[in-house]
């Protein structure tokens, strides 16, 4: 044979033999993929791409069960409305934290710091609006005998606009507290208000999710949603809106954390069609176009904001507590995830923006820069088995200055504890990494991002770990023997005139494809006979006139000889319960007739009695019982007074045992 072909033919076997042991592989790529783990200064954009987040500070707040509102004022200084304690507190730029305010309702839904440095809160239920000093004095600036005040807003004139519940109407309080109605809606809460750069009023329901411009004192209604609340709205330079839908939270929905919010049922005459998604963000163009630029079957939106910075809008989710970026292309990325469930409120100061969040209460501030590294856990992978895990490659756009390792760990606990590897030495290499270490099932990835820019992040697009799986045994269940009346014939076969239904359960922990050989011994001292080899299926007929009667043992053999190499090759096997195989007739014995009285035993040397009946022309039958009234053992005696009206000169008796094997015996009476 000539030598470069005896090469081909040895390199096509070990290729065949690579495949048969199967080496699979982790591979993470995909926005899902990653949002399964956990993000420290690391955000993700919607191509799946992993890169630095922006810096995080953790701002202590007071200790209150819930933030409902926020604010900020032009020195920097942080307003807080909380709940169920209706207090208003000021946070200044070095941390300092002051209660300013303190009213007899639970909620501060709705906070302003007005033109002239005034701060505006909004206490609900049976909602007030009150004016706060700088000097910290508080006067009633409205009652509007509502019950609830969910936002507040200033236009161009100073006014105070104020949104309400539960009639559904917007009303201006002048600079001398004067008030006028603007819109009384059929909605019943308006939720959500924004004050445009051509001082129109943008107002969005809560029980309908409408978005009403109010301009000149003029209504018209400019989008009507699928879901029930406009939760924020917000507008940039370019004259785009851009709002927040959001599906209502059934009450009798229970959830892990306590759901902070609006519950404002879609009303049944205007109930639209059924939509899977839980948020949409729109962008309403200038010239009238709505389209959506972003939207979740999972998280709800709970509050908006648009970045100029960025040009981009902020949305504040819940219930995982993540912060995306959208801009109006609807490309999107997730810039950090909170430890609290909801981004409740968000609002800018000069840094970048305040986020406020619920479950736990909490404040963090989000700057406009980038972190030197941010670190990613991705979730724990499960491969199943104890496992070879080899090589290990990445996609990256390092940069300059930046820089992109791995570390992993393994163990076999499906929680990383004590009894798991320390995290590895860094790997650094995108294509020549090797884990290689086994004996372990589960897996943890930790991705290190760094850059020495400030300005410059490195960019992941994914990775992907090889590994082998160790090979496992098959794994052999129960082992059934029926007969036909348990076991009717599949359809397409044609089993033999007297049978038994074979069949087996039989995995293999690798997804290995199985093969079985089948062997059958009779009791009690006989050798094992073969029965079939390379069996695929997991059934067979046992054609029962080819064996002697008696009791006998089944044992089943399974290899994964199919996907493996022959040094990787499993086998097990498993006997059954010892079974009967009978394809004899039972026998007639002790026959008499005597003034008109039958007595005879019946009998079957390997089975017990199913049925007795007699007949007197072979046509009609009847069934007769043993002298225990049980016809349920190997013998059995049977008396009987005959009924022969027709004076019939024979009588046919017919025994059937449990294998359905039976003889009609013929008597003379």
């Amino acid at each position: 044979m000539n030598s470069k072909a005896f090469v081909f033919i040895v390199a096509l076997a070990l290729v065949a033999g690579l495949e048969a042991v199967n080496v699979k592989q982790i591979e993470k790529k995909e926005l899902a993929d990653f949002q399964k783990g956990s993000f420290i200064n690391v955000s993700i954009d919607n191509t799946g791409r992993l890169f630095l987040g922006p810096k995080l500070k953790t701002i202590p707040g007071p200790a209150e069960e819930f933030y409902l509102a926020a604010t900020t004022a032009k020195n920097g200084d942080l307003y807080l409305g909380t709940g169920h304690n209706a207090s208003v507190y000021r946070i200044d730029r070095n941390g300092k934290t002051d209660m300013i305010f303190k009213g007899e309702q639970l909620d501060v839904y709705a906070l302003l710091v007005a033109g002239n440095g005034d701060v505006i809160a909004g206490t609900s239920p049976n909602g007030r609006v009150y004016r706060i000093s700088n000097e910290n004095k508080v006067s009633e600036l409205f009652d509007p005998d509502e019950k609830f005040i969910w936002d507040l807003a200033e236009d161009k004139q100073g006014n105070i606009i104020c949104a309400l519940g539960n009639t559904g109407a917007v009303y201006s309080i002048s600079k001398v507290g004067t008030a006028e109605n603007l819109l009384m809606a059929e909605d019943s809460h308006i939720i959500s208000l924004h004050v445009t750069q051509d001082n129109a009023i943008l107002a969005g329901s809560g029980d309908r999710g409408i978005l009403y411009e109010i301009k000149d004192r003029k209504v018209k209604v400019l989008f009507d949603s699928p879901l029930e609340e406009i939760k924020g709205i917000a507008t940039d330079n370019e004259g785009n809106v851009f709002f927040a839908a959001v599906k209502s939270v059934p009450v009798s929905q229970a959830t892990k954390e306590f759901e902070i919010g609006t519950v404002f049922p879609k009303n049944e005459k205007s109930e639209k069609e059924k939509i899977k998604e839980k948020s949409i963000l729109y962008c309403l163009q200038a010239d009238g176009t709505v389209e959506t630029i972003w939207s979740s079957q999972d998280e709800f939106i709970y509050s908006l904001y648009f970045d100029p910075t960025a040009k981009a809008v902020i949305i504040g989710t819940g219930n995982s507590g993540r912060v995306y970026r959208v801009d109006k292309q609807g490309d999107f990325s997730q810039v950090c995830e909170a430890n609290s469930a909801q981004i409740f409120k968000i609002t800018a100061n000069d840094k970048g923006y305040f986020l406020i969040a619920n479950n736990t209460a909490g404040i963090i501030q989000v700057e406009n820069s980038l972190n030197a590294s941010g670190t990613y856990f991705s979730e724990v992978f499960d491969a199943r088995i104890p496992s070879r895990f080899g090589r290990l490659t990445w996609n990256a756009d390092p940069g300059k200055q930046a820089a992109v390792s791995f570390a992993v760990r393994m163990g076999n606990s499906d929680n990383p504890d004590k009894s798991w590897t320390s995290w590895s030495a860094p790997f650094n290499d995108p294509e020549n990494s090797n884990i290689n270490t086994s004996g372990y099932r589960f897996l943890q990835v930790k991705i290190v991002l760094s850059s020495a820019n400030p300005t410059q992040t490195p960019y992941l697009q994914g990775y992907r770990i090889h590994y082998l799986v160790n090979n496992l045994k098959p794994e052999i269940g129960q082992i059934m023997v029926q007969k036909p009346s348990e076991k009717k014939p599949g359809a397409d076969t044609t089993p033999p005139r007297k049978y038994l239904h074979v069949s087996w359960e039989a995995d293999d922990p690798n997804q290995d494809r199985l093969t079985f050989k089948l062997f059958l011994k009779k009791l009690p001292d006989s050798a094992w006979v073969s029965l079939g080899n390379d069996v695929k299926e997991k059934w067979l007929y046992l054609d029962s006139e080819l064996f002697a009667d008696g009791k006998y043992l089944l044992k089943v053999q399974a290899d994964d000889a199919l996907d493996n190499t022959p040094a990787w090759i499993k086998t097990a096997s498993k006997i059954s319960f010892p079974f009967v195989i009978d394809s004899t007739a039972p026998l007639l014995s002790e026959f008499n007739f005597a003034r008109g009285t039958v007595s005879f035993t019946a009998s079957d040397e390997s089975s017990s009695l199913h049925l007795v009946s007699y007949s007197l022309d072979g046509k009609d039958w009847y069934p007769v019982f043993p002298e225990d009234m049980v016809t349920d053992s190997k013998v059995e005696k049977f008396k009987f007074i005959l009924n022969n009206s027709k004076q019939s000169r024979v009588l046919f008796v017919k025994v059937v045992d449990e294998f359905a094997n039976y003889k009609v015996f013929q008597q003379s009476i």
